[in-house]
């Protein structure tokens, strides 16, 4: 025997941020948002690591979104008004420095702010931070320290 609900379908709760359709109401604009509540996309192809870099910034109170590819990247970036993303480098579709170069030529994505993230030392990515103007590296041994940077990036304008 079930009981009922005494919740309206109305006071549902929202699920997760899993998808682009579940983006925040229109009405939040992105400069009232404090940095930490800041929706952040997270481009990774490795299940795993995507799920972590997730794991980790949720536990930190931020909404994710989170894609297995760069394909709807954009239209993800909009929707959410996202002001950070982090960005697998080592991706087989394009790599995410290529990406990153596509995201700087864009006018609409001209504030966003852009980790590139790999299992490589960030000692070996900072020569790639300086050729394609990511804001921030940084290795996936180093996730403890995402959230900070996440903060910090989408408090500060580009």
């Amino acid at each position: 025997m079930s009981v009922p609900s005494s919740r309206s379908p109305a006071s549902k709760p929202r699920p997760p941020l899993d998808s682009v359709d579940d983006a925040p109401p229109a009405s939040v604009a992105p400069s009232s948002r404090s940095p930490a509540s800041a929706p952040v996309l997270v481009i990774d192809d490795s299940e795993i690591a995507r799920e972590e870099v997730s794991r980790v910034l949720r536990s930190a109170g931020f909404q994710v979104l989170a894609l297995p590819s760069p394909i709807g990247a954009t239209q993800a970036i909009v929707r959410l008004k996202a002001r950070v993303v982090v960005v697998d480098v080592f991706m087989p579709t394009i790599r995410g420095d290529r990406l990153l170069t596509l995201f700087r030529k864009n006018q609409r994505l001209g504030q966003l702010s852009v980790i590139l993230i790999s299992g490589h030392s960030e000692r070996e990515l900072e020569q790639l931070k300086l050729e394609v103007q990511a804001d921030a590296v940084l290795s996936k041994r180093n996730l403890d320290r995402l959230p900070a940077l996440v903060k910090q990036l989408a408090g500060k304008e580009r």
